[in-house]
């Protein structure tokens, strides 16, 4: 018999106990590397959702604000740590008026018939998860204020008063929002 030939007998080959044993190893070794960094990465996420989530409950405010031709009320509340925009002043349902063709009861040919209508709410509301709203400073024109139920009012076309919201993950990293008064938003990472 040849030394190249193979012994049929013999089943498969399998992986040796060495073998095994070097990629755990290896597998473990990757996951100590990069555990920290994906840690990390988490942490740093959490904190950029909250971020963004107030930044667009912002936006949302001024463009159903320039949209409806109505203000619109951005409120910011510490305790129960949300977000919350709905219409400043509630709405008065609509009513119009319009001059329909042919007769009514009385026999007039050019009735008048009023309907309502009622816009949907506009009203929402987000809870900041893994996240808190630290502090919240609005600049009215008398001075900066802050209050644990921050609320800015966004105007019809579309300014509002210059606001900054400090928002903290549970590590003590945080972020600031400073949006100025044509409502744009600015956000960097605070170094203190």
């Amino acid at each position: 018999m040849s030394p190249l030939s193979h012994d049929r007998t013999r089943g498969p080959r399998g992986f040796t106990l060495v073998e095994v044993l070097m990629v755990l190893a290896i597998i473990g070794i990757s996951t100590l590397v990069a555990m920290p960094s994906l840690v990390k990465s988490i942490r740093g996420n959490r904190l950029r959702v909250g971020t963004r989530t107030i930044v667009m409950a912002g936006n949302y405010a001024r463009t159903m604000a320039i949209l409806r031709n109505q203000e619109m009320k951005l409120v910011l509340n510490k305790d129960a740590n949300s977000v919350t925009v709905e219409p400043f002043h509630e709405a008065v349902p609509a009513t119009t008026t319009s001059t329909l063709p042919g007769l009514d009861a009385q026999g007039d040919t050019n009735a008048a018939a009023e309907t309502t209508s009622s816009p949907p709410p506009l009203k929402i509301v987000r809870q900041l998860d893994a996240v808190h709203i630290d502090s919240v400073s609005v600049d009215h024109r008398r001075g900066k204020t802050e209050d644990r139920d921050s609320v800015i009012v966004y105007q019809s076309n579309g300014r509002c008063n210059p606001y900054e919201v400090r928002v903290v993950d549970e590590y003590d990293s945080a972020m600031i929002i400073t949006v100025d008064a044509v409502a744009s938003p600015k956000v960097r990472k605070d170094d203190e």
